[in-house]
C-alpha cells in the first residue's frame, strides 16, 4: 500500500495523464506536508511539523482546484478511445455534429493535460506511420482539431503554435500536402508554419496534377487568404475535365461560377445530365440568387439541357437544396416554369413544364 501511495501522483501524471506538471508539483507539496503530519512518530517533538493555518487553507484550495471540485475526468485512455472513435463508422460526418459530439464526450470533462496531448495527437495523425488509417476520415480529423481549438482556445494555441513551427520541418514532401486539410479547418496553422515549410507547400501545389490535388484535398486550403488567389489560378488553369473532376470531388463556393459556365456549355443531353449531377448538385448549398438565375437561364438557353431526361429532376433537386433562397428567388423560378410551360404548348402538367416546382411555388 505504501508503494501505491508513494507512486500515486506519478501514475496520475505519467501513466494516466490526469494532471499537468503544475498540478503535480502542487499536489506533491500537499502530499509531502500530509506525510509529515500523518507520521509524527518518525520525528522528535522539537521537529514536529505544525503547518500554519494559511498553509492548510492553501492545501485545501489546491486539492479542490486540482481534484475535488471536478466530475470524473478522462485521461490517457481517452486518447486511445478518440482514435478508435474517429475511425469508427458511427463517428459524425458534419462539422457541427462533430463539434457537439467531441465537446460532450471528451472536452467538457477533460483535464488540461488531456487536451494538450489531444492537440498533439490530432496534428500528427496523418503524418505518422499509421496515418493511412485516417485518410478516409481526414476531414473529420481536421474538424475534430478545430473543435478542440474552439472549445479550448488557450491550451490549443499554447500547444499548437510551437509544435507547428517545428514539427512540419521534418515531414517529407510525399506527405506534406496533407497539411491542406488542416488548413481548411484551422487557417491559423498557416501563419504558425515556418517560412521554409510554407515555401515547400506552395511549390508542391504548383507542381501538383489533378490526381494529386484530389488526393490531398488541396483546395481545402482556400481558407488561407495567402493561398486563395494562387489556388484559384491553379484551378482556372486546369483542363475542363479536370475542373469537373475536382468540383465533383471537393465542391467549394469558389468554383460556383465556373461550374455554371461549364454546365451552360453542355453539347448533348447526356452531358447536360452528367454536368448537372457533377457540378450543380454538389455546389447547390453555396448558391446565391444570382447563381440560381444563371442556372435557370442556362436551362432555358440550351435545348440540350432543357429537354434532357434528367433536367426536371435536377432542377427540382436544386429547388430543394436552396430553401434559404426561395423567398428572393421565387419570381425567378416562377418565370422559369412559365417559360417552359409556354414551350410545351401551355400544358402545365407536362414533364418539361416542371409541374413539381410549380406545385411547390404554390401554383395550381
Amino acid at each position: 500500500m505504501q508503494a501505491i501511495e508513494r507512486e500515486l501522483l506519478n501514475t496520475a501524471r505519467v501513466n494516466l495523464q490526469l494532471v499537468t506538471q503544475h498540478e503535480f508539483d502542487v499536489l506533491k507539496r500537499t502530499q509531502d506536508d500530509r506525510n509529515l503530519c500523518a507520521h509524527p512518530a518518525f520525528v522528535t517533538e522539537d521537529e514536529l511539523f505544525q503547518p500554519a493555518p494559511d498553509l492548510v487553507r492553501s492545501h485545501l484550495v489546491h486539492a479542490l482546484q486540482c481534484l475535488l471540485v471536478h466530475a470524473p475526468l478522462q485521461g490517457k485512455s481517452a486518447l486511445n478511445r478518440i482514435r478508435v472513435d474517429i475511425l469508427s463508422p458511427s463517428y459524425p460526418v458534419t462539422r457541427d455534429s462533430i463539434g457537439t459530439y467531441v465537446a460532450a464526450k471528451y472536452l467538457n470533462r477533460a483535464k488540461d493535460a488531456l487536451v494538450s496531448n489531444l492537440v498533439k495527437v490530432l496534428l500528427k495523425a496523418l503524418f505518422l506511420p499509421d496515418g493511412q488509417d485516417f485518410l478516409p476520415k481526414r476531414r473529420q480529423l481536421a474538424w475534430t482539431l478545430s473543435e478542440v481549438a474552439t472549445s479550448k482556445t488557450v491550451i490549443y494555441e499554447e500547444v499548437a503554435r510551437p509544435m507547428v513551427a517545428t514539427y512540419f520541418e521534418g515531414v517529407d514532401d510525399a506527405n506534406l500536402l496533407h497539411l491542406c486539410v488542416y488548413l481548411g479547418a484551422e487557417p491559423r496553422i498557416w501563419t504558425w508554419l515556418s517560412e521554409p515549410v510554407r515555401m515547400r507547400v506552395t511549390r508542391l501545389l504548383e507542381n501538383a496534377d489533378v490526381a494529386t490535388l484530389k488526393l490531398f484535398m488541396a483546395f481545402d486550403a482556400f481558407a488561407v487568404p495567402d493561398l486563395a488567389d494562387f489556388l484559384l489560378a491553379k484551378f482556372s488553369g486546369l483542363e475542363q475535365d479536370g475542373q469537373v473532376a475536382l468540383i465533383s470531388d471537393a465542391p467549394r463556393k469558389e468554383f460556383v461560377s465556373t461550374a455554371i459556365t461549364i454546365y451552360s456549355s453542355a453539347t448533348s443531353a447526356r452531358q447536360a445530365e452528367q454536368y448537372g449531377q457533377a457540378l450543380i448538385v454538389p455546389l447547390a448549398s453555396f448558391f446565391t440568387v444570382e447563381d440560381v438565375t444563371r442556372t435557370l437561364d442556362a436551362v432555358l438557353g440550351n435545348s440540350q439541357i432543357s429537354y434532357a431526361t434528367g433536367s426536371p429532376d435536377l432542377m427540382l433537386e436544386l429547388f430543394r437544396l436552396t430553401p434559404g433562397l426561395i423567398d428572393q428567388s421565387r419570381p425567378i423560378w416562377q418565370g422559369f416554369v412559365d417559360a417552359m410551360t409556354v414551350r410545351n404548348e401551355g400544358k402545365a402538367d407536362a414533364r418539361y413544364s416542371y409541374p413539381e416546382i410549380r406545385a411547390r411555388l404554390g401554383n395550381p
